[in-house]
């Protein structure tokens, strides 16, 4: 389980890291996954807010994975 949380953590703040300083790579990402999961006004308009969205999950799950594993 603590492998799966530090994933999970890890995924969600390159994720957000990539949606705040690169957004040709998301861009690239969201040309992939165009009808699945983004929208390309999510990525033009909500670029920040989404990014920090996913830093905070990622950073509370990181806490998580070493607060349970003790």
């Amino acid at each position: 389980m603590f492998a799966v949380r530090l994933f999970a953590a890890l995924l969600l703040l390159t994720l957000g890291c990539a949606y705040l300083f690169q957004k040709d790579s998301i861009l690239r990402l969201n040309a992939f996954m165009r009808e699945r999961v983004f929208h390309d006004s999510h990525v033009l308009l909500n670029r920040g807010r989404v990014g920090s969205s996913l830093i905070l999950c990622g950073l509370v799950l990181l806490v998580l994975a070493f607060k349970v594993s003790r």
